[in-house]
């Protein structure tokens, strides 16, 4: 079955204790990146384009080829497999609301649970596995030079992506 561009609900999924189902390209690639953590610029460092294409081509055709990638196509694989979903993991009607969350003070965690119980489980569940995958990842900042801040610029056009493919305006880059 085919991984990236089709919906989220479709995919390939793996139980993963403490998380619940994800989907299985998602686990494969944070634990294989785990394993790279300590890379420099993870993330930041584009893959080949050409590399990248091949990689896609065989995981879409069922084929296991993470383990022999580079660290830096594989996380390119990643941001793509986010970018590509048809519909942004952080739900377009939800995003405003998450933005102003973030905006409050002492109520901003209250604020964004309540917002996190109007997503579907299985999207709660990919975004806290992830989100402690990311951690781990700034967690090791000082050798792969990723703190929370690098990679929050990173993935947020990934993770919030408009349908319309319309680039990010400066406010909402901002936020």
């Amino acid at each position: 079955g085919k991984i990236f561009g089709v919906s989220f609900h479709v995919l390939p999924q793996s139980l993963v204790p403490e998380y619940g189902y994800i989907p299985s390209f998602l686990v494969d690639s944070c634990e294989y990146l785990e394993e790279h953590v300590h890379t420099e610029g993870l993330f930041r460092k584009s893959g080949s384009l050409v590399r990248l294409k091949a990689l896609k081509s065989k995981l879409d055709q069922g084929e296991n080829c993470l383990s022999t990638a580079l660290p830096c196509d594989v996380a390119g694989l990643l941001k793509q497999f986010f970018r590509e979903l048809p519909e942004p993991i952080l739900p377009l009607h939800l995003q405003e609301g998450l933005f102003k969350a973030q905006q409050l003070g002492n109520e901003k965690k209250t604020a964004t649970v309540l917002l996190s119980c109007l997503m579907a489980d299985r999207t709660i569940e990919a975004l806290r596995y992830f989100f402690n995958f990311l951690r781990t990842v700034s967690l090791r900042s000082n050798e792969n030079r990723m703190d929370s801040s690098n990679l929050a610029v990173i993935f947020a056009p990934n993770l919030l992506h408009s349908s319309e493919n319309e680039k990010m305006s400066a406010s909402t880059e901002k936020k």
